[in-house]
């Protein structure tokens, strides 16, 4: 559903990557493939919109405090060596847009359609829409930023907005000399194992029918020609219904990630299993967070950097709902946390061949069917609830209704599930598909059968 107007703004953050969301290495990034986005509602009493005076000091605060904000390609982005720079100013009123639609879904469309341009050496590689009931929409390049880091620029956005108390706004703002985060290569073992190698190379080489991904549904074939058409749907689910579930992951060893990958499978089983299709798996794609893997010590939840990985499995087509699966793949993501890194390994390995790597899956099978992604449940921190409780004008600004997305529909998983914990308690869940990779119809059937299959799990 919508998130409703004038009660919630909400923020998105957006950021096309490559395929893989771990592309960004010391050695290379490129543009292509998907983006980000994160939906956040940040919401003032007393009819209090965000202008350019309201928001524009905010913005200045985080720029001065995050590098990331700061820099864009020092080349084109799909050179083998592309590099970061540092930009001299930031235009705000270039990459702020006040926007007079009030349609969440349709404006989530349109961001997700526009890719960044990478040959603008004068724009960071973010920007934002502000829609008239104060909803945020952050677009964020995953070169610079992973899932987290969008819930990260939105608390931040937060507090600057609780603790504003300029009364001039800045058009432009200079950019202070920040240091980047180092690169993931830096912070953790990224080498390969020889049985890493053996079997992605297996799983690239060698005849389909020897492979996994053989019986795996994954949606239509990859178009022979470019056309970025991506479609969404917004799930909630309120905050009682949201701890029922959760209560009952615990009683039954299970976390509600793990929950909602079997649920999801289970749907996706059953629309299939009434077409008559051979499949006998699906092939998807699962995001994790490497934040906490990082040496010497944790990158925390607030910094701005891309950090994430991804694990590929292929659960058997069931459509019975079993909670010891559940249980099972909450212990499979969790010994993955570590496994996951050499994808940075991988992509370093093909660096000099990245591009045509993804170029050629045009005209192909899909790799994926389903990417499922579960950011969590975002807090907000200690730091803004005590500045909102001061009682004046400025801190009275709250968080809630979040929704993220990010843009791969064209090449990447046929149906995408991107699910976070909102901040009151809820949990939100963006659909997504493209327009060549499912026929909306599939996806009509799926998002009844799942909100149904979810409050099935709370008798």
């Amino acid at each position: 559903m919508v998130v409703p107007a004038r009660i919630n703004a909400s923020s998105r953050g957006v950021a096309p990557t490559c395929e893989h969301p771990n592309a960004y290495t010391k050695t290379t990034q490129t543009w292509l493939g998907h983006l980000h986005r994160h939906f956040r509602a940040i919401h003032q009493p007393g009819n209090i919109i965000l202008t350019k005076e309201v928001l524009f000091p905010a913005l200045k605060t985080l720029i001065e405090t995050h590098a990331v904000l700061g820099i864009c390609f020092d080349n084109e982005a799909d050179s083998v060596d592309v590099a970061f720079a540092r930009l001299s100013t930031i235009e705000l009123p270039h990459i702020v847009e006040f926007s007079e639609t009030c349609d969440l879904q349709e404006a989530t469309e349109r961001q997700m359609c526009r890719r960044f341009d990478d040959t603008r050496h004068d724009l960071p590689l973010w920007r934002v829409q502000i829609l008239p009931d104060n909803t945020v929409i952050l677009a964020l390049h995953h070169a610079i930023a992973d899932g987290i880091s969008t819930a990260a620029f939105h608390c931040a956005l937060l507090r600057a907005l609780q603790s504003a108390s300029s009364s001039s706004f800045p058009s432009s703002v200079v950019v202070p000399d920040l240091p980047l985060l180092p690169a993931m290569d830096d912070l953790t073992d990224t080498s390969v194992s020889l049985w890493t190698v053996f079997s992605t190379l297996f799983e690239a080489l060698a005849p389909r029918w020897f492979t996994n991904a053989y019986y795996a549904w994954s949606g239509h074939p990859v178009p022979t020609v470019i056309k970025i058409q991506p479609h969404v749907r917004l799930v909630q689910f309120d905050a009682p219904d949201a701890k029922r579930l959760a209560d009952a992951c615990r009683a039954q060893g299970a976390t509600v990630t793990s929950a909602l990958y079997i649920l999801t499978v289970c749907v996706l089983s059953r629309l299939l299993a009434a077409t008559n299709t051979s499949y006998k798996t699906i092939s998807v794609l699962t995001p994790i967070s490497l934040r906490g893997v990082a040496t010497p010590t944790p990158t925390p939840s607030s910094a701005l950097c891309n950090q994430a990985s991804s694990c590929t499995t292929y659960p058997p087509l069931k459509a019975e709902f079993s909670w010891s699966d559940a249980a099972r793949f909450a212990v499979e993501l969790k010994a993955q946390k570590l496994k996951a890194r050499e994808q940075y390994g991988i992509v370093r390995l093909i660096a000099n061949r990245y591009t045509r790597f993804i170029l050629g899956d045009l005209g192909t099978t899909r790799r994926y069917g389903l990417i499922f992604s579960n950011l969590g449940r975002i807090e907000v921190d200690a730091e803004a609830e005590k500045a909102k409780g001061k009682g004046n004008a400025a801190a009275q600004w709250s968080m809630g209704n979040m929704f993220f997305v990010h843009e791969d529909t064209f090449a990447g998983p046929a149906l995408g599930l991107n699910i976070v914990g909102d901040p009151a308690g809820g949990i939100n869940i963006c659909v997504k598909w493209g327009e060549e990779s499912l026929d909306a119809g599939f996806v009509d059937a799926f998002v009844p059968m799942f909100e149904k299959a979810f409050h099935s799990l709370l008798v």
